[in-house]
């Protein structure tokens, strides 16, 4: 699949936090070399299977914090999918005497990563977006099940560390549902959310506007 450099370097920059402005010359020659040779050094792979395919719901899905996706199950997918333990690699690698490059080149393959998923899940599943075990205050050990019931580790050697970590690190896992739309403020933690606190969300987008902000922070106190 051909990935947009536009779109692949938007979102990097996304990542890193700058616009094109904010850039020097170092930093855009890492730019330029790591979107020129990203998909080289990745092993980008993927798998899904529909839950209506499957013998029974996975028992996750029954959880309360998953009251949102109700009614939306019937056309979803469990998804993974992953870039391969090689960019991890080449990332750690720079890290020990090229730490900015390093930086850029994770950006990059965040971003990779991310718009990889899009563009399927855009033409697999229009209107969908992943929903990954973690966000909205759901628990991250839904990971487990969905990379058990796809059997992620045999076919893209992907494997949940204890601490929930997925390794390779440059790795997702969810559900894929059609009609979400993710809301900071419909969600039971905002009060107390570490990503909003470091002004971003847990889906990987902007933190919302303070207005937004200010209205949850208002509807949680009536509450």
């Amino acid at each position: 699949m051909c990935v947009p450099v536009s779109l692949l370097r938007n979102n990097a920059l996304t990542y890193l936090g700058y616009s094109d402005s904010d850039l020097d010359e170092q930093t855009q020659e890492a730019l330029h070399s790591a979107l020129t040779h990203i998909a080289e050094w990745s092993a980008y792979k993927q798998i899904y299977t529909r839950l209506k395919d499957l013998p029974e719901a996975p028992a996750f899905l029954q959880q309360e914090s998953y009251v949102g996706l109700q009614g939306k199950l019937d056309t979803a997918l469990l998804f993974a999918a992953t870039l391969g333990l090689g960019i991890d690699r080449r990332i750690q690698s720079l890290s020990l005497n090229r730490l900015s490059e390093a930086v850029v080149l994770n950006a990059v393959a965040n971003a990779y990563l991310e718009t990889r998923v899009e563009l399927f899940i855009g033409e697999t599943l229009p209107g969908g977006v992943l929903f990954c075990p973690g966000y909205a205050g759901t628990s991250p050990e839904g990971n487990r099940s969905v990379l058990k019931l796809l059997n992620a580790q045999k076919h893209l050697g992907i494997y949940l560390k204890d601490s929930g970590l997925m390794i390779p690190e440059k790795s997702m896992a969810g559900i894929v549902v059609a009609g979400y739309s993710f809301s900071c403020r419909a969600c039971s933690i905002r009060s107390k959310c570490d990503h909003l606190r470091q002004g971003k969300t847990c889906y990987g987008k902007p933190a919302p506007h303070r207005e937004e902000s200010r209205n949850a922070k208002a509807d949680n106190i009536k509450a």
